[in-house]
């Protein structure tokens, strides 16, 4: 049981800290903090019947934004929709506050 425990902390650990994904009712949220040397992470999301790949990218733009299939919106959070679709979404995490 203890290796089995492990796994699910880790499994914590690398989507709350390091990706930041937070579910928040049918929105997923993005606070990530992997080095800024990394050009960008990917992640295959299931959401009930639909499956999400997104991108994630630390910019230093002033502003938070994303883009999924043809929608664009500012912010650090995607609408997660229960459609049986795949969707593909980019999401640019500003990091102007924390770059000096």
């Amino acid at each position: 049981t203890w290796y089995t425990g492990s796994a699910g902390w880790m499994y914590q650990f690398i989507t709350n800290s390091l990706l930041g994904m937070e579910l928040q009712k049918d929105y997923l949220k993005f606070n990530p903090c992997f080095p800024l040397h990394w050009p960008s992470i990917s992640i295959v999301y299931r959401y009930k019947t639909s499956t999400y790949r997104i991108k994630v990218f630390q910019t230093e733009t002033d502003d938070s934004s994303w883009k999924m299939d043809d929608d664009r919106g500012s912010g650090d959070t995607i609408q997660l929709n229960d459609d049986g679709a795949a969707h593909e979404a980019e999401v640019f995490i500003s990091i102007s506050a924390f770059v000096s």
